[in-house]
């Protein structure tokens, strides 16, 4: 069970990436071999792509391979570098929340409104959702990251 939690995100993003790469081809062959578009395909691929990126950003923040100044931090001594990681994690956490609570009321307000996709005809909360759920990953995981460097302290 703690392996399936720890790898979470990886397994949704490939297992969403799979199913966008059979969605994207289906389209092709639809309108290139049959001639016949298929109008969900596009839109489903897109919302589908909204869930991959922020899955993935929450990949990105467990390991730890999100951009940073690393040229400046290198050149801090020892232990003012693992200070600045912790406070990279604070700040970001403080984001992630903010994310977290926004990316609430938007979906609040999709449901409340009841707004459909275009082709498709589902909630489109449905893909406003990949907000707060992406968030809420990324948050753990920065919750995470936190504690394990709070527990090792400077050796992390």
């Amino acid at each position: 069970m703690k392996q399936l939690f720890d790898n979470l995100e990886d397994y949704l993003c490939i297992s969403l990436l799979v199913v966008m790469s059979l969605v994207v081809f289906l389209q092709i062959l639809s309108r290139f071999v049959f001639n016949i578009p298929l109008r969900w395909t596009e839109e489903f691929a897109v919302f589908l792509l909204a869930w991959v990126s922020f899955l993935g950003a929450s990949v990105g923040v467990k390991r730890w391979a999100h951009i940073g100044v690393e040229a400046f931090v290198l050149l801090l001594p020892k232990k003012m570098q693992h200070v600045v990681k912790l406070l990279s994690l604070v700040l970001s956490a403080i984001f992630f929340a903010i994310m977290l609570y926004y990316g609430i009321e938007i979906v609040l307000k999709q449901v409340a409104t009841g707004q459909v996709s275009a082709a498709m005809r589902i909630p489109m909360y449905l893909a406003y959702l990949s907000v707060p759920v992406g968030a809420t990953f990324m948050l753990i995981r920065t919750i995470q990251l936190f504690l394990t460097m709070a527990r090792k302290g400077v050796q992390a």
